[in-house]
């Protein structure tokens, strides 16, 4: 096929513009799509790893049902080790941690509950596990530990409640008798009506000496 003059001119300016960004643009588009691919790839990776560690934490509470407590805590080492990056992961410490106290391995509580609180890849756990740990000083004899733990968390919106109950909790053992009334009167500051501790803080207010 014949071209004339402005067209042959038009094909050779194309031509020395491909030449001189061709490669470039290539590579743009080619990186765009690993990107692309990469992304998808690794959405893919995590929906699995997530999946993986369901049916681990599944078979944990089984365990958990069963009293079979070595399988229970190998169960969350393999959420620990394998899987730290899922909320089951921490919810595993949490289950984990909730056997080993009721046993009395108050050691390996805390060990469980420490890794969730100084995490920050659990958010939505840390209240709930503060409390736990502060649960575990009490019993311990670690009141200041346990209120230092608590202090950090006591902002924690929706969490207030079992928090500065537990405060409260930690401050009469101390024999501070002001701190934990003020603890459990915050506690039904923040509590509607039908939270369930709001009768159990009642009467521990009502067990207090009068002022």
């Amino acid at each position: 096929m014949a071209y004339d003059l402005e067209e042959q001119e038009s094909l050779a300016e194309i031509k020395a513009w491909w030449e001189k960004w061709g490669n470039l643009i290539l590579t743009v588009v080619t990186v765009a799509c690993l990107c692309a691919a990469g992304f998808q790839g690794w959405r893919w990776y995590q929906m699995k790893e997530s999946t993986d560690a369901g049916v681990l934490y599944a078979q944990m509470i089984q365990a958990s049902n069963m009293k079979d407590e070595a399988r229970v805590q190998a169960i969350a080492g393999r959420l620990h080790e394998s899987y730290a990056s899922t909320t089951y992961a921490g919810m595993g410490a949490l289950l984990a941690a909730h056997n080993a106290e009721t046993a009395g391995k108050y050691a390996e509580a805390e060990k469980a509950l420490k890794w969730i609180v100084e995490s920050d890849k659990y958010p939505e756990l840390k209240p709930l596990a503060s409390v736990r740990l502060a649960g575990v000083y009490l019993d311990e004899g670690k009141y200041d530990q346990g209120l230092a733990v608590l202090n950090a968390v006591k902002d924690a919106k929706g969490e207030e409640v079992p928090v500065y109950d537990r405060m409260g909790d930690l401050y009469l053992a101390k024999g501070d008798a002001a701190a934990a009334r003020k603890s459990w009167e915050d506690a039904l500051r923040h509590a509607p009506m039908t939270n369930p501790l709001v009768g159990v803080i009642e009467i521990k207010l009502n067990s207090l000496p009068k002022e």
